[in-house]
């Protein structure tokens, strides 16, 4: 499903290599957990995974296709297939709960065709579908992630990513937050989760694989 290799990624010369010869893979419908310390790559190889940012070196392909080969107008496309879930919301003040998922179907091509249904569905799969009409100034950290995790999954993604996704979150939203993730990795989905919350990843009940970017050789 996504293969690694051989990435090297450096933003300071003087500090040194984030990646330097880092190779992975992650089959279809795995639950990964990449960890480490602050600074390790986390965050880097999730945005790498997006095609926001590229590798220096070195060769990612997700679903068989090459992301060094996907031009600047084919990454809107590209990005459909992802769910994407940031530790600090992204969510647009100015619209409701509601307003949010509507926007994302309009920009992602989903247009109007069964988009109240759709909104709804997701909505009630997270448990937030009482608070579409408020606005994410109403809502506590936990609630706005769930309206996060519900913009990520409308599409019906191939792979969610998600980058520290709890990482502002106290320990009972927390617990909720995973508690969603595992119910998208049951729906077939491809989790590729950036944390250091390795308390609350424990007590999951599905089967995940670490990927500990610590001990990786630079790392040493």
């Amino acid at each position: 499903m996504i293969t690694i290799k051989d990435i090297h990624k450096t933003y300071d010369e003087a500090e040194g290599p984030v990646f330097d010869g880092f190779s992975a893979h992650f089959e279809r419908g795995e639950f990964i957990l990449v960890t480490g310390k602050s600074g390790s790559g986390k965050s880097t190889l999730i945005k790498m995974l997006l095609k926001e940012i590229e590798p220096d070196a070195g060769e990612i392909t997700v679903d068989g296709r090459s992301l060094s080969g996907i031009t600047k107008a084919e990454i809107a496309s590209y990005r459909r297939g992802i769910g994407v879930v940031f530790q600090d919301f992204k969510l647009f003040d100015d619209y409701t709960v509601y307003g949010n998922l509507e926007l994302v179907l309009a920009l992602t091509g989903g247009g109007a065709r069964n988009a109240e249904q759709r909104i709804t569905n997701i909505l009630r799969l997270m448990g937030i579908d009482h608070l579409h009409k408020r606005h994410p100034k109403e809502l506590s950290g936990g609630e706005k992630q769930k309206v996060c995790m519900a913009r990520a999954l409308i599409n019906s993604p191939a792979v969610l990513l998600a980058d520290e996704p709890t990482g502002n979150l106290d320990p009972a939203s927390s617990a909720e937050i995973f508690r969603l993730m595992e119910i998208a990795h049951r729906q077939g989905t491809t989790v590729v989760m950036a944390t250091h919350d390795l308390a609350t990843a424990d007590r999951l009940s599905v089967t995940c694989r670490t990927v500990d970017l610590d001990i990786l050789p630079h790392k040493i």
